[in-house]
């Protein structure tokens, strides 16, 4: 697309993804957190000793400090029979756990900065500021990973379509953000400026 002539070596990764880990998740706690997941998310402390091969009373030792993390909630079982009701634990839902809803923060922020003075003027450098994270990688490779779905132009070299826009519902409603914003990216990876011809809803091209 832009970088058709540049003398940069293609990155192997251009879009770098960083697992995190957690020192604690082989810990005992975490473990008896996975087996109550296993179990649709409620059991009973002997339940979880079965399973993870431990006796119950180490298994509840653990469940009881979940609860106390506030992970955990303990209560009695409901039961119309006879005995002694059984104590059940319920895995709490955690904070990375449910929907994401990544479209309403998009169109937050991209309608906040429709609001701005001069959107495209504060779009671009919003693109250029994440795009420098990027500069010197293989600009088609990095909006491919994008899901832009780029091809270069073999009749005009520098020239790249856009064969796919990952954010064309944005892209419809506030072009005047949304496409300087890509502008910006790209010009931050090749560092320089470039044209782009936009068409939301249709084929957009960047040329060097």
């Amino acid at each position: 697309m832009i970088a058709g002539g540049s003398s940069q070596q293609p990155a192997s990764d251009p879009i770098p993804s960083h697992r995190l880990t957690d020192p604690g998740a082989d810990s005992a706690a975490e473990r008896v957190v996975e087996a109550l997941r296993r179990r649709g998310g409620m059991a009973s402390a002997p339940e979880i000793g079965h399973d993870l091969g431990i006796h119950s009373s180490t298994a509840r030792f653990h469940l009881n400090q979940l609860v106390t993390a506030g992970r955990v909630q303990a209560g009695r079982e409901n039961r119309a029979s006879r005995g002694r009701p059984r104590t059940l634990f319920t895995l709490v839902s955690e904070p990375t756990e449910g929907p994401r809803s990544y479209q309403l923060l998009a169109e937050v922020l991209v309608s906040h900065l429709s609001r701005q003075p001069d959107p495209a003027r504060a779009a671009v450098e919003a693109g250029r500021q994440w795009g420098r994270r990027f500069a010197g990688h293989d600009v088609v490779s990095l909006l491919e990973g994008i899901g832009f779905a780029p091809s270069t132009d073999q009749q005009r070299p520098g020239r790249i379509a856009l064969g796919h826009c990952p954010f064309i519902d944005l892209a419809i409603e506030h072009p005047e953000v949304v496409c300087p914003l890509h502008r910006g990216v790209v010009e931050a990876v090749v560092g320089h400026q470039v044209t782009l011809e936009a068409h939301p809803g249709s084929t957009c091209f960047v040329t060097e």
